[in-house]
């Protein structure tokens, strides 16, 4: 949430955390569980996310970040975005079936054709992730998506950054499986790094 800035606050805090480490770590707990809450029909992941990255980017540039504001962007992103939301659940659902289908006999092609169906069912979550994290208020996920796909190519080491944040937070669950809550707080951390930094690169290649 909004907490108080020190008129003296320096450039490069607030740009990092808002002012501040411990209040960038705490907004980051609370938009995990505001993703959890959201993506809990699953097929509302993506605009969860979408809605996620919206309001840490929100909280970093001190513009209003209320939980009130956090949940009616998740309600017009889940609005819109719910289809799109949906076909990613789908299709990431029936590779990873056929990854795990195929690890254990039940299909043919073994392991050669589990690592295949698990890696793009990977490719697809990051694409999936990167199309969330361009989401803005009236936004067409259909557009977006045609820009996130392209970007995970285009933009390999934003992709790294997304695929350590879904490490991480995998890790993290893991070790202690009631963060699962807050994990995805890891992940729209690791997205607005990405897409900043691949602002500040797209801004240096203009100049």
């Amino acid at each position: 949430m909004t907490s108080p800035r020190k008129p003296g606050g320096s450039p490069e805090s607030r740009a990092v955390f808002g002012g501040s480490g411990v209040a960038g770590f705490g907004e980051m707990f609370v938009v995990g569980i505001g993703v959890t809450l959201l993506s809990l029909p699953l097929v509302t992941l993506a605009p969860a996310f979408g809605a996620g990255v919206r309001h840490f980017r929100a909280h970093l540039d001190d513009e209003p970040d209320s939980i009130r504001l956090f949940a009616l962007r998740g309600l017009q992103a889940v609005r819109s975005g719910w289809w799109f939301g949906a076909a990613c659940a789908v299709v990431i659902a029936l590779l990873a079936l056929n990854a795990v289908g195929a690890a254990q006999g039940a299909l043919p092609g073994g392991t050669v054709f589990a690592i295949i169906s698990g890696g793009l069912a990977v490719v697809v979550a990051v694409a999936m992730l990167r199309t969330a994290a361009l989401w803005t208020p009236g936004a067409r996920w259909i557009d977006l998506w045609r820009e996130g796909r392209g970007i995970v190519v285009d933009d390999p080491i934003g992709t790294s950054l997304v695929l350590v944040g879904l490490g991480v937070s995998a890790t993290v669950v893991w070790m202690l499986p009631p963060l699962i809550v807050v994990a995805p707080g890891l992940v729209v951390v690791s997205l607005v790094g990405a897409e900043r930094r691949r602002a500040a690169t797209s801004s240096r290649r203009a100049a």
